[in-house]
């Protein structure tokens, strides 16, 4: 498969890109600065620049691909809408399949973890709370999944990932949420657009 990955650079966005191309895939990854990626050098790897301030960047090299994965984050002080652009740059790209990271706890699966978690979250996030669930909103459609991982962590993958459809998640954690691996989740997006399971619908990964 030819899968475009958005927020390429980030911390979730490398691991996309590495297991996408560990599993045989080419992997159009696109970033403000492509050069940051010259330690992931492949020859099924090409990157593009692309930022969600010119979306006609985005939308372009998303609409020659077979999927999307996107991992774009919120960087602190950057612009309060940057999710919401990149998710209108993507959605108007139309493609197949899209993989989309939000959070837990923003947008639809609010108040699954505990006022504690809420309020953390939000101090977080800042005004990228809601730009999170504008963004959630515009990608939503039949042929999107919209990740809500837990809190993320740097460590090596565990393996033990559950994606769990949020109207389907019979737990909820009343103080905080667990804890899950940057490149556990990076793999059950891959995994998702690999072989699509929850297309439509709005998962908890943990």
């Amino acid at each position: 498969m030819r899968i475009a990955v958005l927020g390429a650079t980030g911390a979730t966005g490398r691991h996309v890109v590495a297991i996408a191309l560990e599993r045989g895939h080419e992997v159009v990854a696109l970033a403000r600065r492509p050069d940051a990626l010259s330690d992931l050098a492949h020859d099924r790897l090409t990157t593009e620049k692309a930022d969600v301030r010119a979306p006609d960047t985005i939308t372009s090299a998303c609409r020659d691909v077979d999927a999307v994965i996107s991992a774009l984050g919120i960087s602190k002080g950057g612009p309060a809408d940057t999710l919401s652009a990149g998710a209108r740059a993507v959605a108007d790209a139309k493609p197949p399949r899209l993989a989309w990271m939000g959070s837990f706890g923003a947008g639809a699966s609010r108040h699954r973890a505990g006022p504690l978690y809420d309020f953390t979250l939000r101090r977080v996030l800042g005004d990228g709370f809601a730009d999170k669930e504008a963004a959630d909103e515009i990608v939503a459609g039949p042929h999107s999944t919209v990740f809500h991982p837990v809190m993320l962590t740097g460590k090596p993958a565990a393996n033990t990932t559950r994606v769990v459809a949020l109207d389907a998640l019979e737990r909820s954690w009343r103080f905080m949420p667990p804890r899950i691996a940057r490149a556990d989740v990076a793999a059950a997006m891959v995994g998702e657009i690999e072989n699509p399971a929850h297309a439509g619908r709005t998962v908890a990964v943990f």
